[in-house]
């Protein structure tokens, strides 16, 4: 059950709007705190820059992933879902953290915008996992 390089590139299309998303309300969230004040354009960058930047290590940890049958017989198992996911949150986590760094110049901000994405990030990471699971499109 390997999954076609269609299957992979759809997965990061889907996975990156959710995670953009997520990023854009997180960012202007912790930004508007720190600062007292909304700050759209700082989350929008953040936001803009990981759509690219994000996009391409998903698609490079997908297909990475696929090149493994661990865990992956005839249906995909929650630890193999999980282990994923943990791996793509570190690196994702780096990334995030790298962007917001570049786009703020605030240490503070930067740091407070990746560790709640390790959360909330996990989370929806592991669900949209787990709901592709259910789809044999893009399989061979």
């Amino acid at each position: 059950m390997i999954a076609t390089r269609s299957r992979s590139l759809v997965k990061a299309i889907t996975w990156r709007a959710l995670g953009t998303t997520d990023t854009f309300v997180l960012s202007a969230v912790i930004i508007s705190i720190y600062s007292n004040e909304i700050q759209w354009q700082a989350a929008y960058y953040i936001a803009f820059l990981e759509i690219i930047t994000k996009s391409i290590f998903y698609y490079v940890h997908e297909r990475i992933w696929n090149k493994f049958n661990w865990q992956r017989t005839n249906s995909v198992s929650k630890l193999r879902s999980f282990m994923k996911a943990l791996t793509w949150r570190i690196l994702a986590t780096v990334d995030t953290f790298l962007l917001s760094f570049i786009v703020t110049q605030e240490l503070k901000w930067a740091t407070s915008i990746a560790l709640f994405e390790i959360l909330t990030k996990a989370i929806l990471y592991y669900l949209h996992e787990r709901g592709w699971n259910k789809l044999n499109w893009g399989r061979s």
